[in-house]
């Protein structure tokens, strides 16, 4: 009798096949790749990207969409233990910069003007979507006397990812560095962290 040759089970598979998508956009744009060339790579057939993926877009926004989410349960995971912004935050740092060096292949691949650019839009509408609940966490934040500020939080949001993106990209791109250690990125978003909670320290009583 042969041995049973055990499947992966959907979301394994799904995974396999979002992974395939981001080689295939990342080698060829959104023009250039195609579902069957995908399929091909995943080792699937293009009748079950089609079961999953009503076309190539909606793969390419959910290609986006499962590695945001893979941030936010992080965040949720460490805000359920210690909602402080001290301990958030430097997640949200982390996980903003291994986000911005994952997506920078795809980035690249993605010329302007081509059809990709509505799936790009319906990125921004994702990330648009994650920043809301980023503001509504400093807007807590503040309500319960932890940070103070009186700015728009759109824009001190906005600030601190700007600040934990740093110029890593561009290091990277001109090879100032070679590369980005797991160390290197914990250690800025502390960093990120401490300027940050900083600028937003509430008055002292009686001061």
């Amino acid at each position: 009798m042969s041995a049973t040759v055990e499947k992966p089970d959907k979301d394994e598979r799904r995974k396999e096949i979002l992974d395939a998508a981001f080689l295939e956009f990342s080698k060829k744009g959104y023009a250039g790749a195609s579902m069957e060339a995908i399929a091909r790579r995943a080792r699937a057939s293009k009748e079950t990207l089609y079961a999953w993926f009503d076309n190539k877009e909606t793969l390419l926004n959910t290609l986006f969409a499962s590695r945001l989410d893979g941030m936010a349960s992080r965040v949720v995971a460490a805000a359920e233990q210690d909602p402080s912004p001290s301990n958030v935050l430097p997640i949200i740092a982390e996980d903003t910069i291994r986000f911005m060096l994952a997506m920078a292949p795809l980035s690249d691949a993605m010329g302007p003007g081509e059809p990709g650019d509505s799936a790009s839009r319906l990125l921004g509408q994702t990330i648009a979507e994650e920043r809301k609940k980023f503001v509504d966490y400093i807007l807590r934040c503040r309500a319960e006397g932890a940070i103070a500020f009186d700015d728009d939080p759109f824009e001190i949001v906005s600030l601190f990812v700007a600040m934990a993106q740093g110029e890593w990209s561009l290091r990277l791109g001109t090879g100032m560095l070679d590369q980005l250690t797991d160390k290197m990125i914990k250690e800025h978003a502390q960093r990120v962290t401490r300027m940050f909670l900083r600028g937003l320290a509430p008055e002292k009583k009686g001061s």
